[in-house]
């Protein structure tokens, strides 16, 4: 079972991964423990990693941030990863990256990025590039976005089995 859990944890999992603001209480009805039961189990799933925080999702189209891009970013010969440390701590910087992977392959990283208008996507291309280190971009404009998850689905236990503490 994934991370030692139990299917009461794997449910509580799933009921807070569809409304993060849901009571204590309405989760213990739904799994059927107590209130108290409850807040320990979170508290626990908390305390191991396995629930990693909180967050409300914003639209982004509501914030006017109507153009999402995929951007492979390639270093120059030799950089590769050697002394990437201050290259990473500048993308970070940029509010407008969403995600940064380390990836294999011909490039070396991959961001998401989304902002206001294509022009803050070239804005900001033009920062990257000007990186010591970075050698060149490569950047795919998303038309649309047909899936995007939030989260991780919960996997399903492997087991019917509940803890003696239940």
């Amino acid at each position: 079972m994934a991370a030692g859990l139990d299917r009461v944890d794997h449910h509580i999992l799933r009921l807070l991964r569809e409304d993060g603001r849901m009571s204590h209480a309405a989760i213990a009805k739904a799994v059927g423990l107590s209130g108290p039961a409850v807040h320990e189990r979170v508290r626990k799933l908390e305390q191991r990693g396995v629930i990693a925080g909180y967050t409300c999702i914003l639209d982004p189209y509501e914030l006017d941030r109507y153009h999402a891009a995929f951007v492979m970013v390639t270093l120059s010969e030799g950089d590769e990863f050697a002394a990437d440390e201050p290259i990473v701590a500048r993308i970070c910087e940029e509010p407008d990256v969403l995600e940064f992977h380390r990836i294999a392959g011909q490039d070396c990283y991959l961001l998401k990025v989304r902002t206001a208008t294509n022009r803050d996507i070239e804005q900001l291309l033009r920062r990257i590039r000007s990186i010591r280190g970075v050698a060149r971009t490569q950047t795919t404009i998303v038309l649309s976005t047909e899936l995007e998850k939030p989260t991780i689905e919960v996997p399903q236990p492997d087991t019917d089995e509940v803890p003696e503490s239940v």
